[in-house]
């Protein structure tokens, strides 16, 4: 009967917090929904280039095949190699396929022809499944020829950009840092100020001789050094331990990772405003953290999710930091290489900081 009494009394705690209530309840509801928009139904095609060097009738049958394949969309056509090793540099598309000169004289000999195919390896799944869309669609294409040509032999030759391969390790490294730098200061600041307004210690703080811009603003400190020291740490085992290399500078890894960072401790206190608990603002937290990680790019490409999973993605900051520490740490790119995250970045910075400031000093007050 006691366990019964206890069951009755959580029961009755929870109806008094209908807000936690209603979280609890509707958070696996829109996790499902979530799931169901980015990895269900129709999903998006990655872009690739062609370099038709062959220019004969065979070589144009095997892109229209390709424009068949549910999941490649031919974006560009290069007139040489390096312009389509260039089109995956510019990030307009993720792989470019060389259809060499001879290509068809090749075939109606019956003699073995090479098909080159430029990867961008940055992103495993993503060339994973580039690999296999292509192994495919020239099995269907000598399938076709059958009839005409007997004994035709594609051989596919695979080059790399930003490898010649990019390890599991190396390719989660990006999420493992958001995840650090989102979900763990975000979490510890909202709930560190909610523990306090619980006890009464923020309104004793308040009332003491210190400035409220002085406890926020400490407070905001002290959690940035803390969660600094974590990435770093978690970036040293990472370089050391399980031998990631970062090609990129490590000064502007740091840099995106910082600008990263203060927006999720601007977001936490945005959440302790929202929360009126401990529960509440790691409820919050977690649930700000599923959309981020699930359309981060690091399990799904971008390109291979649904239209309104895209518009999703592209409201997410983790999209963002992901995406330009991937291009630092794989491609070696630099701080002015990825300004358009950097821009977005800052925007959320300020945003973050101005509506939590905002709404924190209207609470206290």
């Amino acid at each position: 009967m006691s366990v019964f009494v206890v069951v009755i009394k959580e029961l009755k705690q929870f109806r008094r917090d209908p807000r936690s209530l209603i979280m609890i309840a509707m958070i696996p509801l829109i996790v499902m929904v979530l799931f169901g928009i980015g990895y269900g139904g129709e999903k998006g095609k990655v872009n690739i280039g062609i370099v038709n060097l062959d220019k004969e009738a065979l070589s144009w049958t095997l892109i229209d095949s390709i424009m068949k394949v549910k999941d490649l969309n031919i974006k560009a056509y290069g007139n040489s190699i390096e312009e389509g090793r260039k089109l995956i540099e510019d990030g307009k598309v993720s792989a470019v396929i060389v259809i060499p000169s001879g290509f068809t004289y090749g075939i109606i000999r019956n003699s073995s022809v090479q098909l080159l195919v430029i990867v961008d390896e940055s992103i495993p799944t993503m060339s994973s499944m580039i690999k296999s869309s292509i192994l495919y669609v020239t099995y269907k294409f000598q399938e076709e020829l059958s009839l005409k040509a007997q004994g035709n032999f594609i051989e596919i030759i695979y080059n790399s950009v930003y490898g010649p391969t990019v390890t599991n390790i190396e390719a989660f490294t990006p999420l493992v840092m958001g995840i650090v730098l989102q979900l763990v200061p975000t979490t510890l600041i909202s709930i560190a100020i909610c523990r306090e307004k619980e006890k009464g210690t923020f309104e004793q703080l308040i009332m003491s001789p210190i400035s409220k811009f002085d406890i926020i603003f400490g407070k905001f400190i002290a959690f940035f050094i803390a969660t600094i020291a974590n990435m770093l740490i978690t970036l040293l085992v990472a370089i050391y331990v399980f031998n990631v290399s970062i090609k990129g500078s490590i000064i502007d890894a740091m840099l995106i990772s910082t600008l990263f960072l203060i927006g999720s401790l601007g977001l936490g206190m945005l959440i302790s405003v929202l929360s009126r608990n401990q529960l509440q603002a790691n409820q919050a937290a977690i649930f700000v953290f599923i959309p981020a990680l699930l359309f981060s790019g690091t399990f799904v490409p971008i390109d291979m999710l649904s239209y309104f999973a895209k518009i999703i993605a592209n409201l997410t900051p983790m999209y963002y930091f992901t995406s330009a520490f991937r291009d630092i740490m794989i491609r070696g790119a630099s701080i002015w290489d990825v300004s358009w995250q950097t821009l977005v970045l800052t925007i959320y910075v300020i945003l973050m900081l101005a509506i939590a400031l905002k709404t924190l000093k209207l609470r206290v007050d």
